[in-house]
């Protein structure tokens, strides 16, 4: 679903009829396309431009859209958006609820992973007032495990039916390059679909049985290091919440004192994402612990998953 504005990128200097038409059929539609592109990006994508041409009109797609410099006091008094997970516990102690950036649930089988990204799809769509984002969300879908009929059980606990599928847009990776290609195609979703949430279920599982063995672990980080950022810029660009899960891995070496088990990916994915909770089984349920946050303190809570979707624990262990 791609809409093209004819006239954005010829409103830059520089940009004329020839060379924005180019643009565009390398994928760039608009100025946030461009501005987010390196030099280099740029020339992979669009053919009879030079170097320093590329290097001149990213920079002005920037300069154009105030990408600059700007007092650190204006983050202060900005009110970003938070999207609730619709249970109290988790919301707060992510002080409110999920906010723009790349939030990583890692977890074994079980622990409510898929279940949160249902609900988040839901609560996406509440308007702001009640701790929505008024809009709708992309699932990617990397191990076949959606579920409309389960989302639509979730819905009715906040008063929507059916109709809450329409605007949610699902796609089935098949393997690591279509699950890159979904990424490059939720763009155009968040720029003219109003989708405000991006869920990759799972981020690391293509990527662990296409490239397997010691031999291939520095192409799969590689590889998967572009597919972060590729989830980055979608953020930045875009101010909207992508929700990531991931798989634990047992670590053979264990040391007592410590964790035997550790999440995928490796430092790639650790540092790529900007919030990571984790979530362990429990006597029942589930609790969930942020373990690493520009933000936040580490905190824990627990939830249950019922019938309803994710709640709090009426008791907790």
């Amino acid at each position: 679903m791609r809409k093209v504005v004819k006239d954005e990128l010829e409103s830059l200097d520089g940009v004329g009829a020839v060379t924005a038409e180019k643009l565009r059929r390398g994928g760039i539609t608009c100025l946030r396309d461009l501005a987010a592109l390196s030099t280099r990006e740029l020339l992979q994508r669009v053919e009879g431009i030079s170097e320093e041409r590329a290097f001149a009109i990213t920079r002005a797609a920037r300069e154009k859209l105030g990408v600059g410099i700007v007092p650190a006091k204006v983050y202060l008094r900005g009110n970003a958006a938070k999207l609730t997970t619709g249970c109290s516990g988790l919301d707060a102690i992510l002080k409110g609820g999920l906010e723009k950036g790349i939030t990583e649930l890692v977890g074994a089988y079980g622990t409510g992973k898929t279940q949160l990204c249902f609900q988040l799809c839901v609560t996406v769509q509440l308007p702001k007032e009640k701790g929505g984002l008024g809009g709708g969300a992309f699932f990617i879908d990397t191990e076949d495990t959606f579920s409309s009929t389960r989302i639509v059980e979730i819905a009715r606990r906040f008063g929507m039916g059916e109709e809450v599928l329409e605007n949610i847009y699902h796609a089935k990776a098949l393997n690591t390059d279509h699950q890159m290609d979904l990424v490059e195609e939720a763009f155009n979703y968040v720029k003219y679909n109003n989708v405000k949430l991006v869920v990759v279920d799972s981020l690391t599982a293509h990527f662990r049985s296409e490239y397997v063995g010691r031999e291939a672990l520095v192409a799969r980080q590689q590889k998967l290091n572009r597919h972060i950022h590729q989830l980055q810029r979608l953020f930045m660009l875009y101010d909207i919440v992508v929700v990531v899960t991931n798989q634990i891995l047992d670590v053979p070496e264990y040391v007592p004192g410590t964790a035997n088990y550790k999440p995928a990916g490796g430092n790639i994915v650790a540092h790529g994402c900007t919030y990571r909770i984790l979530l362990e089984k429990s006597k029942g349920l589930t609790k969930a612990t942020i373990i690493d946050s520009p933000k936040h303190p580490r905190a824990s809570t627990y939830f249950a998953v019922k019938d309803e979707g994710i709640v709090d624990a009426e008791q907790k262990p």
